[in-house]
């Protein structure tokens, strides 16, 4: 199979699952059993009617959707105490240390993931926190030993195929969204879509299965022509139909992944320009997850693109008045409100607000070096080329950010030139 075609594969599925998922809501990948519990987990709570297990497994969940990683942790590290050789709580304790890593580095971002500078290769890959990468690892690495013990005794055990696609998964969007090590993902990228086919062979009611699934038939219809042309050599077939078909299903009939599915269909919505059903997506889930203000970052920008500048203006500006995001996040909010000036052309309004980012004391320095570089882009938009010049200078003697670098050396030669909308 063509390394290209799965480098788009990988890249587009993160796309879609990153500004239909992590990007607004840190909502997890990993698709809950349709199994209520496992074999030797604690009694079910007659009163309720629900274990332990799963009882840990929903109040994560919640959790992750509400940027609370640390209960989330301590529910799914409960699971593994309570079924230690099912590979349920290692997989969400993986997922979960993935979205805090991808949370703490503002790569939760939709503007990130739609440009073509994260995708940049112009070295290996990123560097990161080598502790909190062997965690990572060993948590996958006990996930698919729980599975493979399981598959050892019955190879068709629909349960843990889902897990292990699953697991695999993850590790394949860790190293493309952490670490931006594209190639090493193709192999766990690959395998994972193939074992969740398998799922919904042996099991067509595994309804949560779908939503890898329809999110691959998607990716694979949305490629350019040529790319296109390379999958179908490939054997790779998709459709945006059957796609989008799948997606909904699982809205309609996903045991625990209804609101993911939700998700991943905002982002496709999104990239489909049916934006009124994005924001309708939006605004449910902001409802339902009041505490994750990153739903409140997209919304914001949704207004924007939708041509409701006021509103977009107005909600903004609340989030700055939150107190989580006055002490966590000033820098992302005003990161992402330049992004929605600069959609909009207003590049002085742009300029103010990535000024805010690069003043904030606490603000992330990746966010701050991009910050230098889009003033740049604006004031050369603005023809303030000598003020542009300057921030180039600054980008250039700060770390390189995905291709900040490359982009500041090209500017300083020939000015930036704004794309017309």
């Amino acid at each position: 199979m063509s390394a290209v075609v799965i480098n788009v594969l990988i890249a587009g599925l993160l796309i879609s699952d990153f500004i239909a998922a992590p990007s607004v809501t840190a909502a997890p990948p990993v698709r809950a059993s349709r199994q209520e519990s496992p074999t030797g987990s604690p009694k079910t709570d007659h009163t309720t009617g629900i274990s332990e297990f799963d009882r840990l497994r929903t109040e994560g969940f919640s959790a992750v959707y509400n940027i609370d990683y640390k209960t989330a942790r301590e529910r799914f590290l409960q699971m593994t105490r309570l079924a230690p050789d099912h590979p349920a709580g290692y997989v969400y304790l993986a997922n979960n240390l993935w979205l805090e890593t991808l949370y703490q580095g503002r790569r939760l971002t939709t503007s990130l993931y739609t440009g073509g500078s994260f995708y940049s290769q112009d070295k290996d890959e990123d560097q990161v926190d080598q502790k909190r990468n062997r965690d990572f690892n060993d948590l996958i690495r006990q996930a698919l030993a729980a599975t493979r013990a399981r598959l050892v005794k019955n190879p068709k055990d629909v349960e843990a195929l889902y897990y292990n696609a699953s697991a695999l998964g993850i590790r394949a969007a860790y190293a493309t969204s952490v670490k931006r090590s594209f190639t090493r993902s193709i192999g766990d990228a690959n395998e994972s879509i193939k074992i969740q086919r398998q799922v919904i062979k042996l099991d067509p009611e595994y309804i949560d299965a779908y939503l890898s699934i329809g999110l691959y038939e998607y990716v694979i219809d949305s490629l350019p022509g040529g790319l296109k042309f390379l999958a179908r050599l490939a054997g790779l077939k998709g459709s945006k139909e059957k796609g989008i078909e799948h997606l909904e299903l699982v809205t309609k009939q996903g045991k625990l992944n209804a609101d993911d599915a939700r998700v991943v269909l905002l982002g496709i919505y999104s990239k489909e320009n049916q934006l009124d059903r994005a924001l309708e997506i939006i605004s449910y889930m902001a409802k339902q997850y009041p505490r994750n203000y990153l739903f409140g970052v997209e919304r914001a920008s949704m207004f924007y693109r939708t041509g409701h500048a006021e509103e977009g203006a107005r909600a903004f500006a609340d989030l700055l008045k939150d107190e989580r995001v006055a002490g966590q996040a000033i820098d992302l909010v005003n990161f992402q409100w330049g992004e929605s000036l600069t959609g909009r052309q207003d590049y002085a309004g742009a300029i103010a607000r990535y000024k805010e980012v690069q003043r904030w004391p606490k603000s992330d320095q990746s966010l701050v070096s991009l910050a230098h570089l889009h003033v740049g882009e604006a004031l050369d938009a603005l023809g303030r080329r000598d003020e542009a010049m300057a921030e180039y200078q600054v980008v250039l003697k700060r770390e390189n950010v995905f291709d900040s670098h490359k982009l500041a050396t090209q500017y300083v030669k020939r000015p930036y030139v704004a794309v017309k909308s």
